[in-house]
């Protein structure tokens, strides 16, 4: 008889730890908004969701180190987008 109640996959430990805190949350959904393809600098997210700036870096590296987020293409300034949205 075949099981038709799978377990369920667990998560990579990268992305559990990455989504387990509410700041990171809200970073990673104001950055799923569509922005017309133009990324969202540090100062924009910390001003847009009242976080210090240290704390967006921060939350902005865990993500990004977990594959959730991409640098921008406009290099010039140092700017973030969900990764879906970079193609990835």
């Amino acid at each position: 008889m075949q099981d038709d109640n799978p377990q369920p996959q667990q998560l990579d430990p990268r992305l559990e730890r990455a989504l387990a805190h509410r700041p990171r949350l809200e970073i990673f959904g104001y950055l799923m908004q569509e922005r017309g393809g133009r990324g969202t600098g540090e100062r924009e997210l910390a001003g847009a969701l009242g976080l210090s700036i240290r704390l967006v870096e921060y939350h902005l590296k865990v993500l990004h180190d977990a594959g959730l987020i991409a640098h921008a293409e406009d290099e010039r300034a140092r700017s973030y987008v969900a990764a879906a949205a970079a193609g990835r």
